[in-house]
C-alpha cells in the first residue's frame, strides 16, 4: 500500500481516520481549527462554520467561476482540478488541489471565485465558512491572526508550485510537475513511494502547455530510461536525482 496514515481516530473530526484522509494536523486549515478547538467536544462552536467529510463525486462541480466567495475548502481526500471555462474553446487548467491543500482562498479579495473546481476522483472535503467565523466566540483579533497564517502559509506554498513549473522544454515541465505532485504529497505525509496521479494526460498537457502526446511519450522515455515506474496512473519515482537534474537544468 502506497499511501500510509495511521489508523487511529483523528480527534478533531471525532470519526476514524480513513487511510487516504490527510490528518488535520497536516492539512491547510488546520490554523483555523485549532483555534475553534475542534477537537474538544465542549468547544461550543455553532454548527455550520465548519462542515466537514462533505463528499464529492469525481466529475462534480465543487463551486464555478465568478460564483459569490462564501467559503474556504480543503480537500480531505482525492483531489481536484481549477480550471477557467472557455464556451468556444477547450478550458484552461490553472491548477490542481491535492488532499490537505486549500481551495478558494484567491475569492477573498475579489468576493468572487476566479476560477471553476471539480473533483478529479470520488473526493470529500472541509468547508469552512469565513463569513460565520465570528459566531465561534473567540476574539477577533486571534481569529484573524489564524487567517493570516492560513493565506500565508498558502502564498508561499504557491510560489514554490510556481518556481517548480516554470521550465522550457517539455522534458522539464514533466519531470518538474512529476516531482512536483511527489513532494505536495509527502509534504502531507500521504505517500510514501509510487503515488496516484489522477489527472489525465489530457489534463497534464494542458495545464503545462504541452500536447496530450508529448505528455505520453516524454513519461514513456522516462520509464524507458528508468527514471520512473508507471502503472496506468500510478507513478514511482525510482531515480530522484535524474529528475531533480532534468526539471533544473538551463537550456
Amino acid at each position: 500500500m502506497d499511501i500510509i496514515l495511521p489508523s487511529t481516530t483523528c480527534n478533531r473530526c471525532q470519526k476514524p481516520a480513513h487511510i487516504s484522509e490527510v490528518e488535520c494536523e497536516e492539512c491547510g486549515l488546520d490554523p483555523i481549527c485549532a483555534v475553534l478547538n475542534y477537537s474538544e467536544p465542549d468547544s461550543g462552536v455553532p454548527e455550520g462554520i465548519l462542515v466537514r467529510r462533505k463528499s464529492v463525486k469525481r466529475g462534480e462541480t465543487l463551486f464555478r467561476k465568478g460564483s459569490p466567495f462564501i467559503s474556504f475548502f480543503a480537500v480531505k481526500s482525492g483531489s481536484f482540478k481549477a480550471f477557467i471555462p472557455h464556451q468556444d474553446q477547450v478550458d484552461q487548467i490553472v491548477g490542481f488541489h491535492l488532499a490537505g491543500e486549500l481551495i478558494g482562498t484567491e475569492g477573498l479579495a475579489s468576493e468572487r471565485y476566479p476560477y471553476s473546481v471539480r473533483a478529479l476522483e470520488n473526493s470529500s472535503v472541509c468547508e469552512l465558512c469565513l463569513e460565520r467565523l465570528p459566531e465561534s466566540g473567540r476574539s477577533r483579533d486571534v481569529l484573524q491572526q489564524a487567517v493570516i497564517k492560513l493565506l500565508g502559509e498558502e502564498v508561499a506554498f504557491g510560489r514554490e508550485l510556481i518556481a517548480s513549473l516554470v521550465h522550457q522544454s517539455a522534458e522539464q515541465r514533466i519531470a518538474g510537475f512529476i516531482l512536483d505532485i511527489y513532494k505536495r504529497l509527502t509534504r502531507r505525509k500521504m505517500v510514501t513511494g509510487t503515488y496516484l496521479l489522477s489527472m489525465s494526460r489530457s489534463d497534464i498537457g494542458n495545464y503545462l502547455g504541452l500536447a496530450s502526446e508529448t505528455v505520453s511519450r516524454i513519461l514513456t522515455k522516462f520509464q524507458k530510461r528508468g527514471l520512473v515506474k508507471l502503472e496506468h496512473k500510478r507513478v514511482t519515482i525510482l531515480d530522484f536525482e535524474t529528475m531533480e537534474s532534468i526539471s533544473r537544468q538551463q537550456d
